[in-house]
């Protein structure tokens, strides 16, 4: 499509600031982002698309043979169950029909990004892994299909599909966020601020990747899931944006009943028959001795969508994103909230609703501050959440949902008289105090839901006359634990009394504790492993007593665990009480014993154990998960070594403040790169160490003082 040539001036290091040529430039900084100067949309696409190649080479590839559904064919086995639920839902036939569907102008911007894939596969082949080869070359389709699997692994991960799409869940951990946007009632310099801070996976298709595009019409810094080709969360002059994952329901699970003893005799739809549409696809496998096979994939299609069999359950799966042609849009989308240059015009394009889920909290130098329940949301005509989260009737057409909502119909909240909004994964009518009237709204729009970390973040916000800058930095790196200051008191009480000496000395270690999961906090391991054991117990005891309870994280705020359950009318104050003593003082002798055992004390820092890692990065943690109620968001995995590894929690931070010029400061926790040979992996884990954050720089001045490399890609027509 073009002919290329390319000029690559390595290691230039401090050179003075360029007059911008005909092709795109980048420049890398010495934390391994990309700024891309260039003069027109499409030369920065290419450049982006090199880029990432640049950073994660290898990881990007893996993501686009799966987008294609072909990762069992040129990597192994183990991805035969994605592949399967790819060709299934099948996407790559959505992405081809897409492509066309795009605008001209877009349509040569995608094409560009992957020309930049291909050209930087072609030009430095020793820096890809020789397995991810064959994926090349990649097309802007499967740019399409990538981004289209990775938001319905979004929508099947956060609701009952994901269970039933191997490769389409979050089963390790589900996805989180902080958002906040602070207007200037409640911002101590008046101006508007926004926290961005995602929460997600540390690995595979839920990587970010951080980068910056100086254009001539707009100064766009943010970050981008590996293999978008845009940015997704971003701040240019003007204004900026985060998301997070909110609680719509995008798919749904019908009951099928067949019209006979197999599926080749259809299903009842309304009293008649009905017949599937059936195809069959044919899926190459790579066996571990390196020989080849093929597996036929016989997929029948219902009414309502692809047919799956779970048990003696036969399934039709419907997504919303999948139903319509709203998401051929959602790239384009992102780039043009990127242009917008004031809070109508952002609005203007968020009302495509091509976004397929997603809150979108939003700030601007206008002072505006906003925070929109978003997504590609089914109108259903009867039921509540809790009948769309079971397999639905699947005799009934009634059921079958075609419409979408409009944005007019989604919970929103614009310039608050509080002058905050905030979301942490809970309810849309949680997102200020005081909290909007959920009657408003259709009964399942929105699971009525919230946790700890949410009303933690509440409590800060409401500490607070007026919010300085630090005040909000101080805020994000908050670890202290809202489920601790709500318990603690009344468990030391009952262990001194209990007589036990073991429980005694715990009730000692858990007084002197700060409540805080900071690297040096002796006391955190003790109550996070007595609150694992004390969920695991109550879960136990739960299901004993009635076998068809099922556990939802939402459950950790309510009266299961609390003898006070988290109270809408009371949001600062509940939940609290332990609702079961004689469970939490049993749970509590299980876990000083089991920490005696494995570290022979119960005063262990917290970081001595839950450890930073990446690379070969290996550092004292700091941070917990959602459900103890600690802001500052991290999870951690035992690792080889017996220690707790970070694996999810706080990925992408900013904290914007749109004075003039705009103050930020941004962090991409794990790292900006997984390919070996070109920069440090995990070097800004030290960073997070110290709970620190780096100023962004968006100045040619900035990144040519801090410049790593510069490259220059010329492209001849």
């Amino acid at each position: 499509m073009l002919g290329l040539s390319l000029l690559l001036n390595a290691c230039q290091l401090f050179q003075p600031a360029p007059s911008i040529h005909h092709g795109p430039e980048i420049f890398w900084d010495t934390w391994g982002v990309p700024h891309i100067v260039a003069r027109k949309d499409s030369d920065a696409f290419f450049a982006f698309g090199w880029a990432q190649m640049r950073s994660h080479g290898d990881l990007l590839l893996k993501l686009y043979a799966v987008a294609r559904g072909r990762g069992a064919e040129i990597f192994d086995e183990s991805y035969l169950p994605a592949d399967r639920s790819v060709r299934l839902l099948a996407i790559p036939a959505l992405a081809e029909k897409w492509y066309t569907a795009q605008e001209p102008a877009f349509r040569a911007n995608l094409d560009a990004f992957a020309a930049g894939i291909n050209e930087f596969a072609r030009r430095h082949p020793e820096t890809i892994s020789d397995t991810v080869k064959a994926v090349l070359p990649v097309t802007p389709q499967d740019v399409i299909a990538h981004t289209t699997r990775v938001m319905t692994v979004f929508i099947a991960g956060t609701s009952e599909c994901g269970a039933v799409l191997p490769g389409f869940d979050f089963s390790d951990q589900p996805v989180a966020s902080n958002g906040w946007a602070i207007g200037p009632q409640y911002s101590a310099s008046g101006h508007a601020m926004l926290l961005t801070n995602p929460h997600l996976d540390w690995r595979g298709l839920e990587t970010f990747y951080e980068a910056h595009f100086l254009l001539p019409e707009v100064n766009l810094y943010g970050t981008a899931l590996v293999g978008s080709p845009v940015l997704q969360i971003a701040f240019n002059d003007r204004l900026g944006w985060t998301h997070t994952v909110n609680t719509m329901d995008g798919c749904d699970l019908y009951r099928l009943k067949l019209a006979g003893v197999a599926l080749e005799d259809g299903y009842v739809l309304d009293g008649m028959t009905e017949l599937f549409a059936v195809t069959t696809e044919m899926i190459r496998i790579r066996r571990q001795d390196g020989s080849m096979t093929s597996e036929p994939l016989r997929i029948y299609r219902a009414r309502q969508g692809p047919v799956v069999t779970l048990d003696d359950q036969v399934l039709a799966v419907r997504f919303a994103l999948l139903e319509t042609s709203l998401l051929a849009g959602m790239n384009q989308q992102w780039w043009k909230m990127g242009q917008a240059r004031h809070f109508a015009e952002f609005q203007q394009i968020l009302q495509d609703l091509h976004l397929p889920l997603f809150n979108v909290v939003y700030a601007d130098a206008d002072k505006h501050i906003m925070l929109s329940f978003n997504g590609i949301i089914p109108v259903r005509d009867k039921g509540d959440v809790t009948f769309w989260q079971a397999p639905v009737p699947g005799d009934d057409s009634s059921l079958i949902w075609t419409e979408m909502h409009r944005y007019a119909d989604l919970p929103k909240l614009i310039d608050p008289a509080n002058g905050w909004v905030q979301n942490a994964n809970g309810a849309p009518w949680y997102m200020t105090l005081p909290f909007l009237d959920k009657t408003h709204y259709p009964p399942n729009i929105a699971a009525d839901v919230t946790n700890a970390r949410e009303l933690r973040g509440l409590q800060i916000l409401n500490e607070h006359n007026k919010m300085h800058y630090a005040d909000l930095l101080a805020a994000k790196h908050s670890t202290r634990s809202l489920v601790a200051d709500r318990l603690l008191d009344e468990l030391i009480a009952a262990a001194r009394i209990s007589g036990h000496p073991l429980l005694k000395q715990a009730a000692h270690v858990l007084d002197q504790w700060d409540r805080h999961f900071l690297a040096e906090s002796q006391g955190g391991w003790l109550f996070y492993n007595w609150f694992r054991k004390w969920v695991k117990r109550t879960i136990e005891k739960t299901t004993a007593e009635n076998p068809g309870y099922r556990f939802t994280p939402d459950q950790l705020v309510g009266s299961l665990f609390y003898t006070h359950p988290f109270d809408p009318a009371f949001p600062l104050h509940t939940p609290r009480g332990l609702a079961d003593m004689s469970l939490a003082i049993h749970a509590l002798e299980e876990a000083a014993i089991e920490l005696d055992a494995k570290f022979g004390a119960l005063d262990v820092a917290w970081g001595d154990s839950a450890r930073l890692r990446r690379g070969q990065v290996d550092l004292p943690g700091n941070g917990a998960p959602t459900a103890l109620g600690v802001f500052r968001e991290i999870f951690y995995e035992e690792d080889a070594d017996g220690k707790f590894k970070s694996t999810s929690g706080d990925t992408y931070i900013a904290l914007v403040e749109f004075s003039q010029p705009v103050r930020a400061q941004v962090l991409t926790t794990y790292g900006n790169a997984t390919q070996n040979g070109f920069f440090e992996i995990g070097d800004q884990l030290r960073l997070a160490a110290n709970q620190q954050l780096r100023p962004a720089w968006r100045t040619l001045d900035e990144i040519e003082t801090n410049l790593m490399m510069r490259e220059r890609l010329r492209l001849d027509p």
